[in-house]
Order: C-alpha cells, then sequence, then structure tokens
C-alpha cells in the first residue's frame, strides 16, 4: 500500500487542473455534427507557389459542405484555435482528368465569354474557359484545383453547438 502525503496529492491535483486545455475550464464549445462554424481559410497551393487570400465561411460540421478531409480535421476545435490542414489531390478536388477538356462549338457559349473565364452549362455544370477561336472553344471540367496539393491555414472564429 502506498502512502500519499496531502501535500503531495494537491500538487497532482494542481498538475491536472492546469495542464488540461483551457477550453475545457471555459466550457467553449467544440466543433462537433451539427455545429454552425465560422471560420477563416487561407488556401495555399505550394507546388504551384500560389497563395488564395484569406476568406471568411460559414458551415454546419457534418452536413458535407467542406471537403471530408478538412471536416474531419476541424473535429475538437474551438473559438480561437488555428489548424494547418494539408490535402493531396486525391483528398482534396481529385486528380486531373483529361477526358473533362473538350472541344465545343463556339456559338454554344456567350458572345462575351473570355479565355479563363469560369461559367456554367444549362445545367449548371461549371467550366473553365481554356482557349477561344472563332468557330470553337476548349472548355474543362475540371475543378481549378484538380490535381492539386492544398494547405489549408483555419482560424476558428466562431462555434456556436447544434441548436
Amino acid at each position: 500500500m502506498t502512502r500519499v502525503s496531502l501535500a503531495g496529492l494537491l500538487i497532482l491535483c494542481a498538475i491536472v487542473l492546469l495542464t488540461r486545455p483551457l477550453h475545457a475550464q471555459t466550457g467553449t464549445p467544440t466543433i462537433e455534427d451539427g455545429s454552425q462554424v465560422t471560420l477563416q481559410m487561407t488556401i495555399t497551393l505550394p507546388n504551384d507557389h500560389v497563395m488564395i487570400p484569406p476568406h471568411t465561411s460559414e458551415y454546419t460540421h457534418g452536413a458535407k459542405q467542406l471537403l471530408p478531409g478538412l471536416e474531419q480535421a476541424l473535429v475538437g476545435l474551438h473559438s480561437g484555435d488555428t489548424k494547418r490542414v494539408e490535402l493531396d489531390a486525391d483528398h482534396a478536388f481529385g486528380q486531373y482528368d483529361a477526358g473533362k477538356k473538350m472541344t465545343v462549338p463556339r456559338a454554344q457559349l456567350p458572345h462575351t465569354i473570355a479565355r479563363g473565364d469560369m461559367a456554367t452549362t444549362a445545367e449548371g455544370r461549371p467550366f473553365t474557359v481554356v482557349s477561344l477561336s472563332d468557330e470553337s472553344a476548349v472548355v474543362d471540367f475540371n475543378h481549378p484545383l484538380a490535381g492539386k496539393h492544398i494547405v489549408l491555414d483555419i482560424v476558428v472564429l466562431n462555434v456556436k453547438p447544434k441548436a
């Protein structure tokens, strides 16, 4: 049988209390299914040396409004937390598929469209105009970030628990 002194027990309790996460002490909500989350996100494409400036986004956690890998990485975070999430192409916007690039008659596109513009078909399918001539256009139905390794720097601005 081990004897523990009162001083030793008090020190042990103090260590446990002081090393617990601050959020557990303050009771701030954590990100979980059903939480309404507001975050600021900066996207970087390290292989292309491109950074997409920070923007604010709001979503319902678990409603499949974010990339699955990103949503999974945010579970348990609190307002004020920051996190860097790296996703390869397979876990971000998929691999680039050359079969999604095609030539269409120029007359099918608006007269004012230009190379690099993004538009949607009548069915709502987004595409990017790759090149234009008088008779035809090359359009790409891949997501603009398909085939890219992305890094997301996240700042959780607000977490509202499931109602």
